[in-house]
């Protein structure tokens, strides 16, 4: 791990992004969300225990844990993410699963290119290419943040493949 830390400091970033999914609601949000959802299922229990339907209390309570239960779901995969780095040194892609496992993978800078996958009817795949290996990027994207995503990596690369010096003997 230090060669790692040390290494990514010898050699300044020139690209660095920070993807995750999405979410429109956090973690207030989502208890103010519950709580509505259990008020109203309290208040439809309640008629229906005064009606004497009993069978729907059992149905109502069920559709509220699995509502919570799915929400929660849906929030644990929020905690995805992928870095992307690029240094003079090559790219690093790292991938973090919801559950905190982590896959690293480096590729060479000398031959990266970034590909655009249209499908009909679905999102661009954005792929990072060079003559060894393809790795999709920004999955969880949608599609305006690959499009945004796919330049900035042109860009980048664009800036890897021909760097400009500064020469002090040219100043004025």
């Amino acid at each position: 791990m230090a060669e790692t830390i040390e290494h990514a400091i010898a050699a300044p970033p020139i690209f660095q992004a920070v993807l995750t999914p999405y979410r429109s609601m956090g973690r207030r949000g989502m208890f103010v969300v519950f709580g509505l959802m259990a008020a109203g299922s309290l208040l439809v229990t309640s008629l229906m225990y005064v009606l004497g339907a009993f069978p729907v209390i059992g149905f109502n309570g069920a559709d509220l844990i699995l509502a919570i239960t799915l929400y929660a779901m849906n929030m644990r995969a929020a905690r995805a993410s992928e870095v992307i780095l690029l240094t003079n040194d090559g790219l690093t892609i790292t991938r973090t699963t919801p559950r905190g496992r982590r896959s690293v993978v480096t590729m060479a800078p000398a031959w990266l290119r970034v590909q655009i996958e249209e499908n009909a009817g679905s999102n661009p795949i954005v792929t990072i290419v060079n003559r060894d290996a393809r790795h999709i990027v920004g999955a969880d994207l949608g599609e305006a943040e690959r499009r945004d995503l796919a330049e900035a990596l042109r860009g980048a690369f664009a800036r890897l493949h021909s760097p400009r010096f500064d020469n002090v003997q040219t100043r004025e």
